[in-house]
């Protein structure tokens, strides 16, 4: 663009010269055609003055034939500069074309970055359309919340008022008072019940202790009973086992499931199921035995129906054996009285052999079918 300019000035200068050679021309021919007037008017003027004129024409016609070459010359260097001129005026028509078109596509580009920041900013408004829309709906539920909120106010309100009218009547004037005074009893009550609460506790926990202590007492009497009583050689000892309710709460009775066990070698099996009638009628005396021993000691009333039932020879000995053991143990005791109810006459005879009874009552039937009570001697 810039040789395209410089370019058209070096042509407009030269054609302002030929231009002023053309000036000159006309001046110079001007000049000539006014020399000529002059030569015609002044035909009777005189001879030097016309040989001066001559020698002016004479310049003069050099003077243009010098011109009209210089003209020729310089016509043809303006027709040049006119076909240069127009081939400049062309490229300079490209050239500025060409400017324009990359005006136009930089104008272009920015109308499209102006086109793509507005299709963003167009997104941004949707975006921020659909949430003023999104927030319009939170707006409207809001605002139906807050009037169903102002309604259930107001009906609280209402109710308030309504409560307060009723506090002021007759019926609840006093009622501070009287809540004061049901307060202080709740507290109390309560607090009285916490104290029941332990109370309770540490009467179970007595009673668990009593029961254990007197769950050992029975099983060590029990077994002094069946070392001594029992001839047999597959149980060494029987014992009265507890399954407890660990757990402890207020309102539920603490439990305990009673099992008896037999022992052989240090292994306790459970009675039940595993030994024989005459086991299990000598393991129910001893119970009873050793529960009279722990627990009857100012109640001393024992009655045995049939204790021999079911018994071998030498058990039922070793049962009249440790009877009269218990009876000797306990004939100092002026409250203690044995009940034996059985049909056994040799158990009797072995009881009598013991000397811990001298006589005993016999209950037959007379010839009228009517019971009859006799008091018997052993030595009968």
């Amino acid at each position: 663009s810039s040789g395209i300019n410089a370019e058209y000035g070096e042509n407009t200068a030269t054609q302002r010269r030929i231009a002023e050679t053309l000036n000159r021309l006309r001046n110079a021919v001007e000049n000539a055609r006014k020399l000529e007037q002059q030569l015609a008017s002044s035909s009777g003027s005189s001879s030097s003055n016309l040989s001066s004129l001559s020698n002016r024409l004479e310049r003069c016609r050099e003077e243009y034939e010098n011109l009209k070459t210089q003209k020729k010359k310089l016509e043809g260097q303006l027709q040049q500069l006119k076909r240069d001129l127009d081939s400049s005026q062309v490229k300079k028509r490209d050239l500025e074309d060409c400017l324009q078109i990359r005006k136009f596509e930089q104008e272009m580009q920015s109308i499209k970055e102006d086109i793509a920041a507005a299709e963003k900013r167009l997104g941004e408004l949707a975006g921020a359309r659909s949430e003023a829309a999104k927030m319009q709906g939170e707006l409207d539920e809001k605002s139906r919340n807050r009037a169903g909120l102002e309604g259930r106010n107001r009906g609280f309100t209402d109710q308030v008022n309504r409560l307060e009218r009723e506090l002021k009547s007759d019926m609840f004037r006093d009622a501070a008072t009287t809540f004061h005074h049901q307060n202080i009893k709740c507290h109390v009550g309560q607090q009285t019940a916490r104290d029941l609460e332990m109370y309770i506790l540490a009467y179970e926990r007595a009673i668990m202790r009593f029961h254990s202590d007197k769950m050992q007492e029975i099983n060590r009497t029990l077994r002094e009973l069946w070392v001594d009583i029992y001839r047999g050689g597959d149980i060494d000892f029987i014992e009265i086992r507890t399954d407890d309710d660990a757990a402890e709460s207020i309102g539920r009775r603490k439990t305990c499931n009673y099992r008896v066990a037999m022992n052989k070698g240090g292994v306790f099996i459970d009675m039940r199921q595993h030994c024989s009638a005459g086991q299990r009628v000598l393991a129910a005396l001893l119970i009873r035995l050793a529960l009279a021993e722990t627990f009857c000691n100012n109640c001393g009333v024992i009655t045995l129906d049939e204790p021999t039932t079911n018994l071998d020879r030498d058990n039922i000995e070793s049962l009249a054996h440790a009877l009269g053991q218990f009876i000797k143990s306990r004939s100092n005791t002026g409250h203690f009285q044995l009940i034996i109810i059985t049909h056994d006459e040799d158990f009797v005879e072995l009881l009598g052999r013991s000397a811990a009874i001298d006589h005993f009552y016999k209950v037959s039937k007379g010839p009228d079918f009517c019971s009859t009570i006799a008091k018997k001697l052993i030595v009968e």
